[in-house]
């Protein structure tokens, strides 16, 4: 009997064990149709990609996974050397059979997969290894003519705005360099827009670490997120370019923009040339340029305010040889601005003694242009050892005029003043930067040696003519006095800097590496800034709106970092520790004024690696933030009747601490990205504007240390993306949250500005080459913050919604049309009564002609409901603002856009 009962218990155990569900195939060479024997057959679960199985195949070929769960998704991975991978994706549901056969499955050798044309539209292989994230693009078939900012817009992880920045895992991408060299001063827009898609290889995404920590190997925290493009060998030789002519009728002009661009790579040499002359709001090499190529001018900036005209040219060179001893990257641009329009503005501030409103209404134009060139040589001495000598050039010179109008009134509608102002303005500048370093290895390893000299000089001149006259009310209902300042302005500065420093560094044993560096600055700015008025005699000047000043800055700093590094542990610690001396001499009150700072910089960072694809990284830096000159002594040049500044000389250092953590991750089977960045920052003794306003709305300012007091800043951002295979749709999640307090004194008052901002972003996207490409991308902002001022809270709480849709579609190969929209929509809020929502739609057509599409003809609508309105809010300390401003709206545009190409044939 016992006998019986064991075999009944065991014969249902097995009929219960074999209901679970069991995966077979048979692995079969795609060519010679034979069986593949001990091919790699891997199971892993969809959803986190651990290994669930690991088998291989029989000699006819033949696996079996058994004891598969009901409802649960799978992925197989089957490989075997000399062969393509593959993998695919498993559902295995309650109405699937027990036994889930998936019959036949063909791996191609690479030989043959070598000889063919193969057309795909997805990505052929992803890695990251440790800090680079590397895309292999070069099977990527795009539409003809696309560019680099198209490819990249089909990664799974980047995200690229309608203005051409770039996001990587959710950080802001500052560089594209092109086969790791800078390509004109590397800025993003330029490069992504004129390069074609079809010359990358490879897209690679890394932290770009300091010169510093790549030559010496301590890191010293200083990161950037930089996308390196890996032309294709045979795409590196040969000339390649376009050229635009555009041509049309809109509703404030008759828009026209013109583009030439003519590239010649060969080998490691890269000369390129461009023209480029619009007026639909194109800057050239983009809105990133003004930062990075150290152009200052104020009449060249385009902030989206007026009705700008834009003419640029621009020359790039660079070149290695002699097994790359010697290296040269150059370039020159030259670009002339024209900018006009009218802008209102609201502020309300928030006082003790009664809250003000003010109206302004304001109508500009400048212009100018700018000359700029940047070259950097690079020689390799002996062995071991480099010397690189940088030079940058700038000259700008401008104009403008400015008219306009503007009133304060209290909460009563009572007015406190009102103002009529003029102001004609020309200036020029010359600024030269050179730089020297000597880096030198020696044979043991770790140990180098640094040497840099770094001079600069800002010369600017400005003259000046502002005419003012306000109506100062005083309380009453009528005007009781008028006040006019007509004044005649010349500036004249000169900014010289000079900064040293040597380091060293040298291994302690295999794991840890220390550097110590010792480092100067001496610093003069010479201002001779005088204002006249109208009916003093000539050669004469009004001190109350004056400057003649000398000004010296000297700092001497120290610094010891360590660094450790083991397996995938990683960390490093130091600081900096100085003493800064400030010398202020006023020629005009016969003063002369020293101060003398502590400075302080420790920092630290750890970086635990859990695999290739997954890492966590926390820093931490702290900095004395020393006053500048114009904090300790604001010139009186920029004095007027309803602003005066006062001098500080008992100022002292602020202090900032920043600390970061940052979690990435990747799975390459599911092509999902995970990124998470948490940034906290906050400021010792904040140096801050003390604020006096009278009655009449006049301004009193003075810089002072809020002591005792600290300015907080708490910044979370998550990211999420990867792809839906059900639906082949591109997923992008972005969560963030910034909250924060600041501090400020007004009328003898303590103010505290809280705020929190909390946003959601979806983003799905969706592509068939030379079918379609969708987009559709939703962002939710909460904006909540209040002002306390004693016992005065005024909060203020609205939302902001930004929807953004595009959409392409391909008659045929050559027939595109294509259509995006984008909607906006800021709710009103304790401070502002109304909502502003705006509309824009744009839309274009083109076709392409002649071999290889060279030849594109496009019709373009922008703004087709004429709803463009420059609009922006912020709330800063007690003053909350709103500006309205003119912009470029509806215009239709007729484009012809011939590229060509000749690559070199390359000898196999």
């Amino acid at each position: 009997m016992k006998k019986y009962l064991v075999i009944i218990f065991l014969f249902n155990c097995f009929n219960t064990f074999s209901q679970n569900k069991k995966i077979s195939g048979i692995v079969q060479d795609s060519t010679l149709n034979i069986f593949i024997q001990n091919a790699s057959v891997v199971l892993l679960n969809f959803k986190d990609s651990i290994i669930l199985s690991d088998i291989r195949s029989l000699s006819n070929g033949e696996f079996r996974f058994s004891n598969i769960k009901k409802n649960q998704n799978y992925i197989l991975f089957i490989s075997y050397p000399g062969y393509v991978s593959l993998s695919k994706e498993i559902i295995a549901s309650d109405k699937d059979s027990l036994n889930f056969n998936l019959g036949t499955i063909f791996l191609t050798s690479q030989g043959t997969f070598l000889k063919e044309v193969v057309v795909k539209s997805t990505i052929s292989g992803i890695q990251l290894r440790g800090d680079t994230l590397q895309y292999a693009t070069s099977e990527m078939i795009l539409p003809p003519n696309s560019s680099v900012e198209d490819l990249l817009k089909r990664l799974p992880g980047l995200q690229v705005d309608p203005n051409g920045r770039i996001t990587a895992q959710g950080k802001k991408v500052k560089k594209v360099l092109v086969d790791g060299e800078e390509f004109f001063s590397d800025d993003p827009v330029f490069v992504t827009r004129n390069l074609r898609s079809e010359m990358i290889a490879k897209v690679q995404i890394y932290d770009k670490k300091s010169d510093v920590a790549l030559f010496t190997g301590v890191d010293d925290g200083i990161k950037d997120k930089v996308i390196n493009l890996r032309l294709k060998q045979d795409k590196s030789n040969g000339l390649f370019g376009k050229v635009e002519a555009g041509s049309g009728k809109g509703y404030q002009n008759s828009p026209y923009s013109t583009n030439a661009m003519l590239n010649s790579f060969k080998d490691k040499q890269k000369l390129s040339v461009y023209l480029s002359s619009n007026n639909i709001g194109l800057s050239g090499l983009g809105p990133t340029e003004k930062n990075q190529m150290g152009v200052t001018n104020e009449m060249e900036k385009y902030d989206g305010k007026g009705l700008p005209e834009f003419s640029s040219s621009g020359l790039h060179f660079d070149n290695k040889w002699n097994k790359d001893r010697f290296t040269f990257n150059g370039d020159y641009y030259y670009s002339i601005s024209n900018i006009s329009g009218f802008d209102s503005t609201f502020t309300y501030t928030i006082l003790p003694t009664g809250d003000i409103k003010k109206y302004t209404n304001t109508i500009f134009q400048k212009e100018g242009f700018n000359h700029k060139s940047n070259f950097t040589y690079k020689q390799q001495v002996g062995q071991s050892g480099t010397i690189s000598l940088n030079t940058i050039i700038s000259y700008n010179k401008g104009a403008s005029f400015q008219q306009s109008n503007a009133f304060d009134i209290d909460v009563n509608q009572q007015y406190l003043n009102r103002s009529k102002n003029q102001n004609k303005l020309r200036n020029e500048s010359l600024r030269i930067q050179n730089a020297i370093l000597f880096q030198h290895k020696f044979k043991k390893l770790g140990k180098t040696i640094s040497i840099s000299i770094e001079q600069q000089s800002n010369n600017s001149n400005e003259q000046q003519i502002n005419l003012t006259t306000t109506d100062f009310f005083n309380g009453k209902p009528l005007i009781d006095s008028i006040v006019a300042l007509d004044l005649i302005k010349q500036k004249d500065q000169a900014l010289q800097i000079l900064n040293g420093g040597i380091s060293y560094s040298d291994r302690i044993n295999k794991s840890l590496t220390f550097i110590l560096s010792i480092n100067s600055t001496l610093e003069t700015a010479d201002a001779n800034n005088l204002s006249n008025r109208f009916l003093n005699p000539i050669g004469g000047f009004d001190s109350l709106f004056s400057t003649i000043r000398n000004d010296i800055r000297s700092l001497y700093t120290g610094n010891l970092s360590f660094s450790f590094a083991r397996k995938k542990f990683r960390a490093s610690i130091g600081g900096g520790a100085g003493t800064s001396r400030v010398d202020i001499k006023n020629l005009v009150l016969g003063k002369n004024e020293v101060l003398y700072f502590e400075v302080w910089k420790p920092f630290g960072r750890l970086q635990y690696s859990f695999s290739d694809n997954k890492s966590l990284s926390m820093s931490y830096r702290g900095n004395s933030v020393g006053p500048g000159f114009q904090e300790i002594s604001p010139y009186s040049f920029n004095n007027s009747q309803l602003v005066t500044f006062y001098n500080n000389f008992t100022i002292n250092n602020a202090f900032s601490n920043n600390l970061s953590m940052s979690y990435e991750s990747f799975k390459s089977l599911t092509k999902a990205f995970t990124g998470l960045v948490l940034k906290h920052s906050s400021t010792q003794n904040p140096i801050k504007t003390l604020s006096n306003i009278n009655s009449s709305g006049a301004y009193f300012f003075q810089y002072v240390n809020m002591t005792g007091f600290v300015d907080r800043e708490l910044e979370v951002t998550g990211f999420y993306s990867r792809p839906i295979l059900p639906v082949k749709i591109q997923l992008t999640l972005d969560l963030s949250y910034k909250s924060g307090q600041n501090f400020s004194y007004i009328n003898g008052a303590l103010n505290k500005l809280n705020y929190n901002i909390t946003s959601t972003g979806l983003l799905f996207s969706k592509s068939k080459t030379s079918k379609y490409d969708f987009l559709l991308s939703g962002t939710l902002y909460y904006d909540i913050n209040s002002l306390q001022e004693a016992s005065k809270t005024t909060p203020n709480k609205f939302f902001t919604y930004k929807l953004k849709s595009s959409i392409d579609y391909f008659l045929m190969p050559t027939f595109q049309l294509h259509t995006d929209a984008e909607y906006f929509r800021q709710g009103k809020s304790n401070v502002f009564s109304n909502s502003f929502e705006r509309m824009i739609w744009n839309a274009w057509v083109s076709k392409n002609f002649l071999n290889n599409n060279q030849l594109t003809v496009k019709f373009s609508v922008n703004d087709l409901l004429n709803s463009n309105v420059g609009f922006s809010r912020s709330a800063s300390s007690i003053m909350f603002s709103e500006n309205v401003f003119q912009t470029i709206q509806r215009y239709f545009l007729l484009t012809c856009i011939w590229n060509f190409t000749k690559y070199k044939q390359l000898k196999q």
